[in-house]
């Protein structure tokens, strides 16, 4: 078999006698290693060229890229990217005693074999995981964007084991797959907190679907990171906003950055001090 392709099987690394396994011969890897075909990892393990640094990384200590690191290769929304690489390996392995510097190693007794562990964990894992990694919010805006994708069932989530049960039952009681972005998840999340009532994705006659409905007099939009970049967007929602407010609501606009910048805006306390004084929206 083409050693190329049968690295590829393997998700790009592997080792030398699993290859063999799939009926490379020593020769033929020998002449791809010269050819440059594939690189060497390490003592009996090779990989493409193009592999990324988080897979060899997890390779070197035959562990599974996991928590953040995963998520975001699996397409799932975090807030920022982490600074390390998490990598999880058996409890027993030894592998921190050769941990390289950038890795984070989550610890997990019976963790998957050589043969497995070369390999992005599952949705459902990494999410599980990052409960060691993330704070709450940070933990929810990933939880939301999988269930929003489909990448993950909220008893998945009710199966979580690595996060702890406080942590478990947090995300049960505050999850909402119908939140399309983080800013979203984050603006719910303080409404909720501060005890404000919140619909999100409320269907409005005339307008549409609007992100979120606050005390039942607010609307709430998010725009997100590209939206002035969208004449069209930018005109469409100025025209919904004027009907909203036609209707009786209140209007209030905030950008990816105000909820997920260095210097957040309490949705929250913009909501309440829009609401003082604000009548009922009409139903019309």
């Amino acid at each position: 078999m083409d050693v190329a392709r049968a690295l590829r099987r393997c998700g790009g690394v592997a080792r030398v006698r699993d290859l063999v396994a799939l009926g490379c011969t020593r020769h033929h890897i020998s002449v791809a290693r010269t050819d440059g075909e594939i690189i060497d990892v390490s003592r009996g393990l090779v990989a493409l060229p193009d592999t990324g640094g988080e897979r060899l990384a997890a390779a070197r200590l035959h562990g599974t890229v996991t928590c953040s690191t995963a998520l975001g290769q699996r397409g799932v929304a975090v807030l920022s990217s982490p600074s390390s690489v998490c990598v999880e390996v058996d409890r027993a392995s030894g592998a921190a005693r050769r941990r390289p510097a950038g890795v984070r190693l989550h610890f997990h007794t019976g963790a998957p074999t050589p043969l497995r562990a070369m390999r992005v964990a599952p949705v459902s894992e990494a999410l599980d995981a990052a409960g060691c990694c993330l704070d709450e919010r940070e933990h929810l805006v990933a939880v939301d964007s999988a269930l929003h994708q489909g990448l993950v069932r909220p008893d998945q989530i009710a199966a979580f084991a690595r996060s702890t049960h406080h942590r478990r039952d947090w995300l049960l009681a505050h999850m909402d797959g119908r939140a399309e972005s983080p800013p979203e998840t984050i603006a719910r999340l303080d409404l909720a907190r501060a005890g404000i009532s919140v619909h999100p994705q409320r269907f409005i006659d005339g307008v549409g679907r609007v992100d979120l409905v606050a005390a039942e007099k607010v609307v709430v939009e998010v725009d997100g990171r590209q939206h002035h970049d969208n004449p069209a967007a930018f005109q469409r929602d100025r025209s919904r906003d004027r009907e909203l407010t036609r209707r009786g609501y209140m209007v209030l606009r905030f950008t990816y950055r105000d909820l997920c910048g260095a210097a957040p805006i309490s949705v929250a306390d913009a909501v309440a001090a829009a609401l003082a004084g604000a009548p009922l929206p009409s139903i019309r």
